[in-house]
């Protein structure tokens, strides 16, 4: 191998590199922020679950005092 060929060789693998570090730290924050988006509709599907239960038992509630006031 001749110094041109080496001196390419070393400018290849150096802009490989500049230009793989920012696609692997891209990559990084696009998986946490999935994992953030994943956590967020967790927590909304388990607060909605408790919103519909506290609203049927108000609905029970109200049941209970109109059949108590007809009595």
């Amino acid at each position: 191998m001749n110094d041109t060929s080496i001196m390419l060789l070393l400018g290849f693998i150096g802009s490989l590199i500049a230009i793989m570090t920012p696609i692997i730290k891209l990559n990084s924050s696009i998986t946490k922020l999935n994992t953030t988006i994943d956590n967020i509709n967790h927590t909304m599907d388990k607060n909605e679950k408790r919103l519909d239960e506290h609203g049927d038992r108000l609905d029970n509630h109200e049941l209970r005092i109109d059949r108590l006031e007809h009595k």
